[in-house]
């Protein structure tokens, strides 16, 4: 049954204004706007901590805030980078207050171990923490790309969080409860319970607002950027030859070439972010779940755990993502987490996200939960392998659109077969919930 919003088609609507669709599109006419009714615009509350790296990044602050707000900019980095064109990692780690109630791959010590594997990459790295964290991260890596930024005492001071806190505390756990019509064969696309908190939304929230920060701060005058989760080496990841966890990340690096191919796609415009593996099933246009708040939980598709872009596609995305979530609070739908509002992101921003499909990687850089993000940027496999880049309005939600921007195919060891994801969901124990 098609979405219907103040009485009309919602999908013949977004059909006829995909045919109009910009490059870039204007971050006040989303192409979903739940009949006009906004919310606040990041506009009221981005302002540079600093005095922003780059002539472009001062021009697209005054382009985007509508006004002469940024004068000055700084033209050298502040840090020499650590190698030409390399790209800078953007992570945020603020410990949740009931950690003692968790999991303990939620707590503290997992986390520090996983951000000490980034520390052991070497690369450029920009990472948000509480100052009472700083001593201990900073002991991670001695040299200068190993970037702290503890500005924000907690996470509830950062700005896109600063008006949250009831939002997050009561209405989106509110709205969580009420989600239904979901039963085991809607597998990996349930609501989660234990992701469900005030501090987990805020840092999810968070994610956006710290790569505007950090491109705004940039001392390393990158123009390469890549967020990662803190976690997103978890204890249980692949070992190398010699039995190192993710030693073949760790001592691969990321490779710029990998990121600008990305990049190519994602332009100025926007980010490229990994699928889930969509095996549960996925929305399309005629879902109800864009404008029905208890079905919300089916647009869950990407992946939010590591994303990559240049410096303004990333700016677009992140603000654009910003408006998203202000805009989902004042028509009531969950954005508690953040893999909740990317999948609207996408539909009323095209071009603001273009997406790598789940994909079985080779047995020996494999585990359970594993997802390509971790790996394609990297050299892992050389130079050859890289993988397949689409964009997911075409694929996933509105199949006979024409995207302006041509995919990318796989290449090298992320080249896959039908067989090799049957052979993965037999090796995982996984069975066809149909």
């Amino acid at each position: 049954m098609a979405a219907r919003e103040n009485g009309f088609d919602q999908a013949s609507s977004y059909r006829e204004k995909l045919k109009h669709v910009q490059d870039l599109t204007p971050i006040n006419e989303p192409l979903i706007s739940w009949g006009g009714h906004r919310g606040r615009s990041p506009r009221e509350y981005l302002r540079p901590a600093v005095v922003p790296y780059g002539r472009e990044v001062a021009e697209w602050h005054n382009d985007f805030s509508g006004r002469q707000e940024v004068s000055y900019f700084r033209t050298q980095p502040q840090i020499p980078p650590i190698r030409q064109d390399a790209p800078t990692m953007v992570l945020i780690f603020y410990p949740r207050p009931d950690e003692g109630d968790a999991r303990p791959i939620h707590q503290s010590p997992s986390y520090l171990k996983r951000i000490e594997r980034i520390a052991q990459m070497g690369e450029q790295t920009i990472l948000y923490i509480p100052p009472e964290l700083t001593e201990t991260v900073r002991a991670m890596r001695s040299d200068q790309h190993w970037y702290i930024v503890d500005f924000y005492p907690t996470v509830w001071d950062i700005p896109t969080n600063n008006y949250q806190r009831d939002n997050f505390a009561t209405k989106q756990p509110g709205l969580f409860r009420e989600f239904d019509g979901y039963t085991d064969a809607d597998g990996e696309l349930r609501p989660v319970e234990r992701y469900n908190r005030a501090h987990h939304s805020a840092v999810c929230n968070a994610k956006a607002f710290i790569m505007y920060d950090a491109i705004m701060r940039n001392p390393f005058g990158s123009d390469r950027w890549m967020y990662v989760d803190a976690g997103f080496l978890f204890d249980d990841g692949p070992k190398d030859s010699e039995g190192m966890i993710w030693g073949d990340l760790i001592k691969n690096g990321l490779d710029s070439a990998k990121i600008d191919r990305s990049i190519s796609v994602s332009r100025d415009t926007g980010v490229v972010m990994g699928e889930y593996s969509q095996r549960d099933g996925c929305p399309d246009i005629n879902d109800e779940c864009w404008s029905n708040v208890r079905r919300a939980w089916r647009a869950r598709q990407f992946i939010a755990n590591v994303y990559v872009g240049n410096t303004i596609g990333m700016l677009n995305y992140s603000v654009r993502f910003m408006q998203t979530v202000d805009d989902m609070d004042a028509n009531g739908l969950y954005t508690g987490r953040e893999e909740f509002v990317v999948a609207f992101v996408v539909l009323r921003y095209p071009n603001s996200l273009f997406s790598i499909p789940w994909f079985p990687l080779p047995p020996r850089l494999d585990y359970r939960w594993q997802f390509p993000g971790k790996l394609v940027w990297s050299q892992v496999g050389g130079p050859e392998s890289v993988p397949p880049i689409v964009d997911p309005i075409a694929t996933l939600y509105v199949r006979d659109y024409v995207p302006s921007r041509p995919s990318l195919p796989a290449g090298g060891i992320y080249v896959t077969s039908p067989e090799d994801f049957r052979e993965w969901e037999a090796r995982h124990g996984i069975t066809d919930r149909t």
